[in-house]
């Protein structure tokens, strides 16, 4: 049951993103991605780790463009 977890709250996680730009594939696919990295995270490291984690990316992201 924890890989269908883990796959169906990556493909919710990757979703939720496009609630602000349009759909593609691409960026479907790489957030879904993440969002695995993510879940595996959460479950060796807890909430805050990957909570911290996502921040951090969000930061390398803004820092970059």
């Amino acid at each position: 049951a924890l890989p269908i977890a883990v796959l169906i709250s990556s493909i919710l996680f990757s979703l939720a993103h496009f609630v602000v730009e349009p759909f593609g594939w691409f960026p479907f696919w790489y957030r879904s991605f993440a969002g695995i990295i993510f879940a595996v995270i959460f479950l060796g490291r807890g909430f805050a780790v990957a909570a911290y984690t996502h921040a951090l990316y969000d930061v390398y992201v803004l820092l970059l463009r």
